[in-house]
């Protein structure tokens, strides 16, 4: 009887902790989009692990345990991306893809997908504010924007490879 006690003592005091720490991801998930979307979004974290199930056809992702401030807030085509990329495949999405990335993103190459730090040729982007993303099925179809992330507006990052979609800014890094 008093095992029992103990056993369910220790199982009230261990939930609260393990709810709070998801609450803390699932905030920093819905953090990613405008409330409109994030609200009904099914929140994953980056093990897949679903913490939330959402009703609009969105994920959102929490902060990652790098630095930056990394959550996302995805469609089914970002889901693809986000699949091939970590799985080093080519994605096969057919549709347009948007993701929210409300909270910026940690430092990153604009040409190569898989750097994990400056170089002299992989164009290293810091201070990446707030910002849409969008995949098109025909990535030629971004031919007319430019590969320069100072240039002031959206441009093409990872241009040439499986992974390039459209960086579209929302305001001036750190805002």
């Amino acid at each position: 009887m008093k095992r029992a006690i103990c056993i369910a003592a220790l199982l009230i005091f261990i939930f609260p902790v393990a709810a709070s720490a998801d609450d803390g991801k699932i905030k920093s998930a819905e953090s990613a989009a405008i409330p409109s979307v994030a609200s009904k979004a099914t929140i994953l974290d980056w093990n897949d692990q679903v913490l939330r199930k959402g009703t609009n056809g969105w994920t959102c992702l929490p902060d990652r345990d790098t630095p930056g401030n990394d959550p996302w807030c995805v469609n089914d085509a970002w889901m693809n991306f986000l699949d091939a990329y970590k799985n080093k495949k080519t994605p096969s999405y057919n549709q347009v893809g948007v993701a929210y990335m409300l909270q910026g993103d940690a430092p990153v190459s604009n040409t190569d997908p898989y750097a994990s730090k400056p170089t002299a040729d992989n164009d290293w982007v810091t201070d990446i504010g707030a910002h849409l993303m969008v995949l098109v099925p025909d990535a030629s179809s971004f031919s007319s924007y430019p590969t320069d992330h100072k240039n002031g507006g959206p441009w093409v990052m990872w241009g040439g490879t499986p992974y390039a979609h459209l960086m579209i800014p929302l305001g001036k890094p750190g805002n």
